[in-house]
């Protein structure tokens, strides 16, 4: 990817980075120090997400004017669990809030902040557009609850401090960029390495046919954040998927078909990898069947931009990560 200039206004206040631990926090991490920003990475140890008042002394002591939230809690089975959903709760909704409180007082603050597919419920068969209603609430799982009362929450605030009636602050007003993706890949535990071990322990493979979206590399998904902050464009709502469709069962035989041109010790033959509805999969949290989601307004952002290349499609980054995985990790 190529850049617009991202230059901050006070280079006294690094970017602020939540989640540094997670896949797009460790690529944030890249990514910031290869544009030599300073920033500070920030993991469980450093800020309790569940408290209030940890977060505000965080805020308080690096004064950010650029907030990345890449924390989340993503243990979606476990959050069906009574005692799991204020936990989800707190650090999807209400730590979220506590930024987006922070960063909306600041004269040119940003708040980046990722969410999910989750926040809809099979409403429509075709891509979601950013402008489509959300939930219903009542059949979005617990995860997915937590992530809509998230964005609601960034966005009232920032509504309310829009609205505050401070004229001399309007052409400093804050803005907010909330990225929805889906089915994210990158260092750390993910499908595509899910798939490729049990490929090469296993002769024969089940994996689910009937829930589509795009694999959307954490790496892309951090330049496109750090992209969004260096930017002029509009607050709001992003969808930033790539290019192209796929089920799990298609993302399966892909990722294993690229290893095995690698020369890779994979048992399974992709006549083997077999089609299962999610129905004999059961799992706790319901899933959505329908992830497919628009980019068509965050490519229009990027246009605006001073960004040059190809926006990508999901095969292409699958098979740059599954080649760069089996060399790196597998092989050794």
């Amino acid at each position: 990817m190529s850049y617009s200039s991202f230059e901050l206004l006070d280079h006294s206040r690094p970017v602020l980075v939540f989640g540094r631990n997670g896949q797009v926090g460790r690529a944030l991490q890249v990514c910031l120090k290869d544009l030599k920003v300073p920033a500070v990475f920030l993991g469980r140890a450093d800020c309790d997400l569940t408290s209030e008042s940890s977060i505000v002394k965080v805020l308080n002591r690096y004064q950010p004017q650029v907030i990345i939230n890449a924390a989340a809690y993503t243990a979606v089975d476990k959050a069906e669990n009574l005692g799991e959903r204020d936990h989800a709760f707190a650090i999807n909704a209400r730590a979220p809030a506590v930024m987006a409180s922070y960063i909306a007082n600041v004269a040119h603050g940003i708040l980046v902040h990722y969410s999910t597919d989750y926040v809809f419920a099979d409403t429509k068969k075709d891509a979601y557009f950013e402008t489509d209603p959300v939930g219903p609430v009542e059949n979005l799982n617990i995860y997915g609850q937590s992530k809509l009362a998230g964005e609601r929450a960034i966005e009232e605030v920032f509504n309310l401090a829009h609205n505050s009636g401070h004229t001399s602050y309007a052409d400093k007003f804050a803005r907010y960029f909330i990225l929805r993706t889906s089915w994210v890949y990158g260092d750390g535990g993910n499908f595509i390495r899910t798939i490729l071990r049990l490929a090469a322990e296993r002769d024969q493979l089940k994996v689910v046919a009937d829930q589509v979206g795009a694999p959307t590399s954490a790496q892309w998904l951090a330049e496109i954040g750090v992209q969004m902050a260096g930017s002029r464009v509009e607050s709001g709502i992003y969808h930033a998927v790539p290019d192209g469709e796929a089920s799990w069962h298609g993302l399966a035989v892909f990722a294993i078909e690229t290893a095995a041109s690698c020369g890779e010790g994979i048992e399974v033959r992709s006549e083997n990898i077999l089609p299962i509805p999610a129905s004999d999969y059961p799992v706790p949290a319901k899933r959505p069947y329908n992830s497919r989601l628009s980019s068509a307004k965050l490519k229009k952002a990027l246009s605006e931009m001073a960004f040059t290349g190809q926006y990508p499609h999901w095969q292409k980054q699958v098979e740059a990560y599954v080649k760069e995985y089996v060399s790196n990790s597998l092989k050794s």
